[in-house]
């Protein structure tokens, strides 16, 4: 599997094509899922399920670590079976977007990061200036709400963003730093972070 690295601010970024996953890292990334993880594939389609594995694989990779203790749970319901993936025993956050057959990680170090938040969207290529704007616009909306642990559940409209690469969700305290790429050309890529100074 070929995968793309590059740095955003404090987080570190892999991305790669689920269809690219050969039968041997299928086999290694099943090896890397907890009890929960496995409940979770087990309702996925194929297409789906190999972006899920080519996630927990580039985690596993990210971190050189060939079993990494990696599981996720809803802040909202408790649930296992989905909500935002977090690392035990390492001092790292990690956030992990899809688009299309493209999977994205990014990570960061836990002391030096509090919140941390990924998005990916695929840019078509017929999209015109305001599409592309508006697609910046949404990734780095939906990175701050991922970061903020509540996605979706907060209205996309309450978060706040300013020229300087700063953003908030209205009536928060919380700040957060946004960077903003685009990888290979067709991905806009926004990852959101907030200070664990606080700063």
């Amino acid at each position: 599997m070929d995968f793309t690295e590059l740095r955003l601010g404090s987080a570190r970024l892999l991305g790669a094509e689920a269809t690219s996953l050969s039968p041997r890292q299928r086999r290694q990334a099943l090896g890397v899922l907890s009890a929960d993880d496995r409940k979770r594939l087990a309702h996925l389609n194929d297409a789906r399920a190999d972006a899920f594995l080519t996630g927990r694989l580039l985690v596993s990779v990210a971190l050189d670590d060939p079993a990494p203790l990696l599981e996720a749970s809803c802040g909202h319901c408790g649930s296992a079976e989905h909500g935002k993936p977090r690392l035990r025993e390492q001092p790292m956050l990690v956030s992990i977007s899809y688009a299309g057959s493209a999977v994205f990680v990014a990570l960061a170090d836990s002391d030096h990061v509090s919140a941390l938040g990924l998005d990916v969207e695929e840019a078509g290529l017929e999209a015109g200036a305001g599409a592309a704007a508006e697609l910046e616009r949404w990734t780095a909306t939906e990175a701050v709400l991922k970061a903020d642990g509540r996605g979706l559940r907060v209205d996309p409209s309450e978060v706040q963003l300013d020229a300087d690469g700063l953003a908030r969700i209205r009536g928060e305290g919380a700040l957060y730093r946004l960077r903003q790429t685009l990888v290979d050309g067709r991905f806009v890529v926004a990852v959101a972070t907030a200070s664990a100074s606080g700063d």
